[in-house]
């Protein structure tokens, strides 16, 4: 993996996550009625959109195993979320509770999106194998009977 490659990746994620992240949030803004976030806010989106592209660099182009890059995704993901959105939002005093079940609820979407990612990628690969694969009897076999 060159260090290049992986800053580039890591860049240009940021951007695209970002553009997303904010772009959702102005739609979020206008349906409630609301004039803007706080400064803060923003920054800490910023911030949690780094952690996510970090850990998708890093799983993309990692030479690891894909347990080990799973895991690191997980890992940076989740803490870039708890760092940076959960502690905002315990800061400015919401429910506790409230913060607890959205943060359970981030978790299990997480472990259902990458659960269902890497099932998807090992049944491609399985099917790729079975693909692939070819008899070393089958083929010797017909050929001595003839």
């Amino acid at each position: 993996m060159k260090f290049k490659s992986l800053i580039k990746a890591f860049l240009i994620h940021t951007c695209i996550y970002t553009t997303v992240a904010f772009g959702a949030s102005m739609i979020f803004i206008a349906a409630c009625g609301m004039t803007s976030f706080a400064i803060p806010t923003y920054f800490l989106v910023l911030a949690f959109c780094a952690f996510f592209a970090m850990a998708n660099a890093f799983f993309a182009h990692s030479g690891l195993s894909i347990w080990w890059r799973s895991i690191l995704h997980a890992i940076l993901t989740l803490s870039g979320f708890y760092l940076c959105i959960y502690s905002r939002y315990a800061d400015i005093g919401m429910n506790r509770d409230a913060l607890l079940l959205f943060s359970v609820l981030m978790t299990l979407l997480y472990g259902a999106c990458m659960g269902t990612f890497l099932a998807i990628r090992h049944a491609r690969l399985r099917k790729k194998e079975q693909k692939a694969y070819q008899s070393v009897f089958g083929n010797n076999n017909d050929q001595k009977r003839r």
